[in-house]
């Protein structure tokens, strides 16, 4: 059974859209998470304090409907997956007043070894603790559910392709990573990921034309739908990187943007990811189709995802 964690919207959560910010959504995926933690017994305290990590290894959500100051929202937590090495969960966002599903998501992580930083078997190194994630695990699934959000799960388990950031379309912007941006382990927290894959998107939005200030002109607007991203190395405090982001694809209403993260020094990469934008109409034409109420903006679109 899933765990349910309240959560009242707050004013800071918005942007200038009037709505919650995407990235948001993730933490309250990670209040959720926190909560189900507590609820089962075993909290991030006493983890920490037992020497283990649970890093997340990738984040996807899909946005199903728009959130505003002031509204609550229950963020449903569950084991989707766990082995006693890794372990996915689901999360769903609801409507208190109405009941409508808000979102849905999904997280991976490995359990670590705090000081090592090296995966670890909870079965060999601490059968007690992984008795009571495979207890939590096999009530989770006894409801049978194979909705949504367990179907968001299993694409998180899949790999993000690989693109060419070479091209002419892509853009590359850099960012020195501020102390408010990490957590308590002096890294960059999940979420700030998201933030900084906005940076890119933005500067690709105004390389192609096609920023929110424009979109308002047309007449349209790209919301953003769904998101990836996979972690790959950890970014600290101090450290300088290169967030890179281009046109993957566009197919209907959509555009997919990937994107990539590199230490400005190394070149080592941190992370990875993809998003996705619907646009739509904002005089409310639901019968809308992007190719044909912009046939130029769409061609060009088409021709930087072949790139």
């Amino acid at each position: 059974m899933a765990s349910n964690w309240k959560h009242l919207v707050q004013y800071y959560e918005t942007d200038l859209a009037g709505i919650v910010h995407h990235s948001n959504y993730v933490r309250w995926f990670e209040e959720a998470r926190t909560w189900m933690m507590s609820d089962m017994g075993y909290d991030y305290a006493k983890m920490e304090a037992d020497g283990v990590l649970v890093p997340v290894l990738a984040i996807t959500a899909q946005y199903k409907r728009m959130t505003r100051f002031g509204e609550t929202v229950t963020i449903a937590a569950k084991v989707e997956q766990f082995n006693g090495v890794t372990m996915t969960l689901s999360y769903e966002v609801t409507d208190v007043a109405t009941g409508k599903v808000k979102a849905i998501g999904s997280s991976m992580h490995a359990f670590l070894d705090k000081e090592s930083y090296r995966p670890i078997a909870l079965k060999r190194s601490l059968p007690a603790v992984h008795d009571i994630f495979a207890a939590r695990f096999e009530t989770d699934q006894t409801d049978g559910k194979d909705g949504d959000s367990i179907k968001s799960t299993r694409r998180a388990r899949q790999s993000i392709p690989e693109f060419d950031f070479t091209t002419p379309s892509s853009v590359s912007t850099l960012h020195k990573v501020q102390v408010y941006e990490t957590d308590q382990m002096a890294i960059v927290h999940h979420s700030n990921f998201i933030r900084l894959f906005e940076e890119a998107r933005t500067e690709l939005m105004a390389h192609i034309g096609f920023t929110e200030k424009e979109q308002a002109e047309l007449g349209v607007l790209a919301a953003l739908v769904k998101l990836r991203a996979d972690y790959k190395t950890m970014i600290r405090f101090g450290e300088s990187v290169t967030i890179q982001a281009k046109i993957s694809g566009v197919e209907g209403n959509q555009i997919h943007i990937a994107y990539q993260i590199l230490d400005l020094v190394s070149g080592e990469l941190r992370s990875v990811g993809q998003t996705t934008l619907q646009a739509i109409d904002l005089g409310g034409d639901r019968s809308f189709k992007f190719a044909d109420a912009l046939p130029d903006l769409y061609a060009k679109l088409e021709a930087l995802a072949a790139e």
